[in-house]
């Protein structure tokens, strides 16, 4: 994912000369590590660093942070920091959990749970049994096939219709009722 970002971010900056790549990766992951990611509500920078970045910007220019710089007030609210990252840290792994089981629910809204029972009669996926067997005019499934047992949520084993196992264990997603 890290890498997609940086390649696009590169490909953005590098729009006619591919060649200066080099001289625009510092200013790529610069911009990486200083925005805010969905998933965490925090920079990377301040995840290992404590504090916000100050960006180039404003070190060249005259801005809010630099005409108010205070040396004591600025070495004091860095220790602050120091001392806090483990709380921002943790607040952050908290929003990671809650992002992951928010995508984790939006997904699962759209896939349908297939559960089967034992002696159900289930076509299996040609593309999953046999890969090198399948094009356009291939049929997609193959079967009919009965569950001889189920391992677990999801996962089957199967027997053909003269009762003979079928080698691996099936996942549920390429599985579908068989209806005679």
């Amino acid at each position: 994912m890290t890498n997609r970002i940086l390649l696009r971010g590169i490909e953005k900056r590098l729009r006619k000369s591919k060649i200066k790549w080099p001289k625009e990766l510092p200013n790529v992951l610069w911009a990486y590590r200083t925005n805010p990611r969905t998933n965490t509500g925090e920079t990377p920078f301040k995840l290992a660093y404590g504090t916000e970045a100050m960006l180039p910007i404003e070190v060249g220019s005259p801005s809010h942070r630099e005409i108010n710089f205070d040396e004591v007030a600025n070495e004091e609210g860095l220790r602050i920091n120091l001392e806090l990252i483990e709380e921002v840290r943790d607040q952050a792994v908290a929003r990671m959990e809650r992002y992951k089981e928010k995508t984790k629910e939006h997904f699962n809204k759209k896939s349908r749970v297939k559960n089967f029972q034992v002696e159900d009669l289930v076509l299996r996926d040609t593309e999953a049994s046999n890969p090198t067997n399948t094009g356009k005019l291939m049929p997609r499934w193959e079967g009919p096939y009965k569950i001889k047992e189920v391992l677990r949520p999801m996962t089957y084993k199967l027997i053909n219709m003269d009762e003979f196992e079928i080698p691996n264990t099936w996942h549920g997603l390429r599985l579908r009722k068989f209806y005679q």
